[in-house]
């Protein structure tokens, strides 16, 4: 009896060790009830930001961007354009010389684009992005009125126009301070179709005594390049 109660014993506790030699061996990985909703909360959703870059050719814009799928976004902006360059000046652009002079001011520039984030250590708005962007954009200058007695055509509220409309590829990398400050290095590639309206000095009329007084319209297509740099703020 005594051996029988001893062997029982002794193969309860082999079997004890065993299982606690197997519990041991495993790595238990504990994953908490909604912990992809979780996630998904804590990566950034939108950020507003503006482009330092686009202030050296005159526009000023505020853009928005907002996360609306794991690896997608839609990006749009609205600003104003202040044309301190010359309309005339660009590339295959070449300044008339009958052109008057013409001073700066107002005009507007929109924008709108979707982005992929393929990044597998963020969800977008973070990391690289490609995308697809199309743009306009409306360059003013009045014309100075101070000597125009001499002509036909009464020059207030006439204006030196330049429309650019494109479409452009675009790659981007976007980062987030601790702060939440966003910081996107920007490129985009594409053409554009420019018409550029402006008037011009004609003939002589000795009849009238005034000269007479065209206006002239360019169009054309041609590659555009844009180079970003944008800082804001994010969520």
């Amino acid at each position: 009896m005594k051996k029988i109660i001893f062997f029982i014993l002794f193969s309860s506790t082999v079997l004890t060790a065993q299982t606690n030699d197997q519990n041991n061996s495993r790595i238990k990985v504990y994953t908490p009830s909604g912990s992809s909703k979780a996630a998904e909360t804590e990566a950034y959703k939108w950020t507003v930001k503006t482009d330092i870059f686009s202030f050296v050719g005159g526009e000023f814009p505020i853009i928005g961007e907002y996360r609306f799928a794991k690896k997608l976004s839609v990006e749009a902006s609205a600003g104003v354009t202040y044309g301190f360059l010359p309309n005339s000046t660009g590339l295959f652009e070449f300044e008339d010389e009958s052109a008057f002079e013409s001073k700066a001011t107002m005009g507007s520039a929109f924008r709108a684009g979707i982005k992929f984030y393929p990044s597998s250590d963020y969800d977008a708005i973070e990391g690289w992005a490609f995308g697809v962007q199309v743009y306009t954009k409306t360059t003013n200058r009045e014309y100075d009125d101070e000597y125009m007695t001499e002509y036909s055509m009464n020059f207030s509220g006439q204006e030196d126009s330049k429309v650019k409309t494109g479409i452009a590829l675009t790659i981007s990398k976007q980062i987030f301070w601790d702060s939440n400050i966003s910081v996107e290095s920007f490129l985009g590639l594409g053409f554009a179709s420019v018409k550029h309206d402006y008037l011009v000095q004609g003939d002589y009329n000795d009849q009238t005594g005034l000269y007479n007084v065209t206006q002239e319209s360019e169009k054309e297509t041609r590659p555009n390049i844009q180079l970003g740099l944008r800082i804001g703020f994010g969520n």
